[in-house]
């Protein structure tokens, strides 16, 4: 199982300034969160990362790790993991995973997202 890491930030990074404290967490625990989001309901990825971070004592979760890790839990998990929960037809992760967009559109639609 993959830990957090907490770092404190020598400088502003992103949406992130120096001083704050910022998670960096695994495909595993996103992929955790993302299983946790009730059926028919759905959170924007900038809520994820509030949500991880505040469960761990951070102020944020790094942007940049959690798109990657974001994408290596969709290839690994695919449709048992309900990613439509937390991407739309218009993120761009849809391009790099080589996604049909429609696909996303009707998954959200039928839990009515």
């Amino acid at each position: 199982m993959s830990k957090n890491i907490v770092k404190v930030l020598d400088k502003s990074f992103s949406d992130m300034i120096a001083g704050q404290k910022m998670l960096i967490s695994s495909p595993e625990k996103i992929a955790n969160y993302i299983k946790q989001i009730p059926l028919g309901s759905s959170k924007t990825i900038k809520e994820m990362r509030l949500d991880l971070a505040r469960a761990k004592g951070a102020d944020n979760t790094c942007p940049l790790t959690t798109g990657i890790f974001l994408r290596k839990a969709i290839e690994e998990l695919g449709d048992d993991l309900p990613y439509w929960r937390v991407i739309d037809k218009y993120h761009p992760l849809i391009k790099k995973l080589n996604m049909n967009p429609k696909k996303i559109s009707k998954l959200r639609l039928t839990e009515g997202i």
